[in-house]
């Protein structure tokens, strides 16, 4: 039996190189269906916010009187009366809060850039505002303080995200504008 020695130490070393062969392509395998996942719940985090946005601008189309208010508030905040005040606040805040979620949404890495830039646009331009600049000194601290933060270092850079007397001056409520 001299030609039938078997080599164990070769089998064991075969072995153990095939194990590593598949383990690294398990390993590899799995960071793909990591990164797969991951791609698709950002991309189901984005389209949510796109949702919950599109539902908040539907709001204001409710009817007449909700338009008027708002395009009132955006004109002046203190010009309003109490009541309209209150659904103006409500109003804006649900912006505001959007926005929040859009901000820890983008801090763990589930939105991008563009999103944060693009949602948070929306809101310092309703901010910027004549009315929501009074709105927003009387009632912003309200907010969560990393809303507010970003806002308030918005609002003091100076950037330019568009203003709404220049963008959408429609969306003012003039002295000489239909009721």
């Amino acid at each position: 039996m001299a030609g039938k020695n078997v080599n164990w130490d070769a089998i064991g070393a075969t072995g153990e190189l095939l194990g590593s062969v598949i383990l690294i392509a398990s390993v590899f395998y799995l960071s793909l269906q990591i990164r797969s996942s991951a791609n698709q719940a950002n991309a189901s985090s984005e389209r949510s916010v796109q949702q919950d946005f599109i539902d908040i601008q539907d709001s204001f189309l409710v009817d007449e009187r909700t338009l008027r208010t708002m395009r009132k508030g955006f004109s002046s905040f203190t010009d309003l009366s109490d009541q309209e005040k209150t659904f103006f606040h409500f109003k804006i805040s649900l912006f505001v809060n959007h926005l929040e979620g859009v901000l820890r949404m983008h801090e763990k890495g589930l939105i991008s850039d563009a999103t944060l830039e693009t949602q948070g646009n929306v809101v310092l331009t309703l901010l910027g505002s004549p009315g929501g600049q009074e709105f927003w000194d009387t009632a912003g601290a309200t907010f969560h303080r990393t809303c507010t933060a970003y806002i308030n270092e918005k609002l003091a850079s100076g950037a330019d995200w568009g203003s709404m007397e220049e963008l959408f001056p429609y969306f003012l409520e003039r002295e000489d504008s239909e009721a």
